[in-house]
């Protein structure tokens, strides 16, 4: 399990019976914005306040490159499925596509809208989304890098976004308090579900597709039913607003990280 902090470190744990610190990164000078896991090839993506993008080794927690970033430019960063990228979203609306392996931009988008706060990529690697401050949410054909549909109906940030295992849908969480599921095919709104009160930070899929999780700032994780699209349970155990949700790879068990420090 992989966590990250305002205190500019990330801490890779153990998951056994609890929780357990297997090694503490401290390369990063500011606070850790997002983490993006590639199972391929055993590497994490991570960004920070300060824009810097890095890719570091699972195995070897020393094995780190940095992408050659403009300070401040970049805010949330996600692997490819095949791991031979990164994509970021910039601060301008922007986005940028860097060699994973040597850290070098390969690509760059002109901005399609304002502030990218998050990233997501399929997992079938042939698209990517990037939600936006305004509450704009584009979906890219990644060989191409042509914009392929843009999902209007939000007027406030999507901080969260995230496919669904066999890439047909997309999961967005807003700060209007609602999550939506799109269907990518045809660009449609499948639903909008509410039931936090206050901004959706975090959304993730479970691996059997049947079920969701979101963290939100009313300090609640909630566990979604997909064909019901009802909400299965509340979890209360946070003192604070929740930024991170996450099923392991079997979706047996829920990670959630949040300003309690828990």
């Amino acid at each position: 399990l992989l966590s990250g902090s305002l205190d500019a470190t990330i801490k890779l744990w153990s998951c056994g019976d609890k929780l357990t610190l297997a090694h503490t990164i401290d390369k990063h000078a500011f606070g850790v914005l997002s983490l993006s896991p590639n199972a391929q090839k055993k590497r994490f993506a991570s960004s920070t306040l300060d824009g810097e993008i890095c890719s570091t080794s699972l195995d070897d927690p020393t094995s780190i490159v940095s992408m050659k970033a403009q300070p401040v430019e970049n805010w949330t960063a996600a692997y490819t499925a095949s791991g031979d990228h990164i994509v970021s979203g910039r601060r301008n609306g922007g986005v940028s596509i860097w060699r994973a392996d040597t850290g070098d931009l390969e690509s760059s988008l002109d901005p399609a809208g304002k502030f990218v706060v998050s990233v997501a990529v399929s997992p079938d690697g042939k698209c990517f989304a990037t939600g936006a401050m305004d509450g704009g949410v584009n979906i890219f054909d990644l060989e191409t890098l042509k914009r392929v549909h843009t999902i209007e109906g939000f007027s406030m940030a999507v901080r969260s976004l995230c496919f669904s295992p066999d890439s047909a849908t997309l999961l967005a969480g807003c700060d209007d308090m609602h999550t939506t599921l799109y269907d990518l095919k045809h660009g449609a709104t499948i639903t909008s579900l509410s039931g936090h009160s206050s901004w959706v930070l975090s959304v993730d899929h479970s691996p059997t597709a049947q079920t969701f999780a979101t963290g939100s700032s009313d300090k609640k994780v909630k566990l979604w039913d997909i064909g019901t699209r009802q909400c299965l349970h509340t979890f209360s155990e946070h003192s604070d607003q929740v930024w991170g949700v996450a099923f392991s790879p079997n979706g047996e068990r829920l990670a959630s990280g949040s300003d309690d420090k828990c």
